[in-house]
């Protein structure tokens, strides 16, 4: 008897299961080279808005995959130090809208720059056009993901 072959489902999901780890443990690396001066929470929420704005509070929460108090007072974090504006939604008084500012858009900017520079000697020998391909591929994983998750 020969060995066994997994199934093209059983292989498609172990490799979507290594795509997962690998590239969340490489996000969870590259930000120990940030510094604390761009906390994750708020480099994360501010990367949501920035896809996402503008965004209701329970939006937030769910996308962030936090509870509703949790996203208020991180926004309400963000927005104290001029890094969102919150607003009335339009469409109901009761329920607040955030939105980046130019602010927040600089400084998500910089904190990303701040980590590309704490990596980029330890991936300078890396083949751009590779690294170009990762980027690529990733960028359309997250296209075909994203409209699923904003129905």
């Amino acid at each position: 008897m020969g060995v066994q072959q997994p199934s093209s489902d059983q292989h498609l999901r172990d490799l979507l299961s290594e795509l997962v780890t690998g590239s969340s443990r490489f996000v969870r690396l590259a930000a120990h080279f940030g510094s604390d001066e761009w906390p994750k929470a708020w480099m994360r929420a501010l990367s949501l808005l920035e896809e996402y704005q503008p965004l209701r509070v329970s939006d937030f929460a769910r996308l962030d995959r936090c509870s509703q108090p949790s996203a208020t007072s991180l926004l309400g974090k963000l927005a104290a130090a001029g890094l969102v504006e919150r607003t009335t939604d339009p469409s109901d008084s009761r329920a607040v809208v955030a939105r980046m500012s130019d602010a927040g858009a600089q400084w998500l900017a910089a904190g990303r720059r701040q980590i590309a520079d704490g990596l980029l000697p330890y991936l300078s020998e890396l083949d751009p056009e590779q690294l170009q391909k990762l980027t690529d591929g990733l960028s359309e994983l997250r296209s075909v993901l994203k409209s699923s998750i904003t129905d």
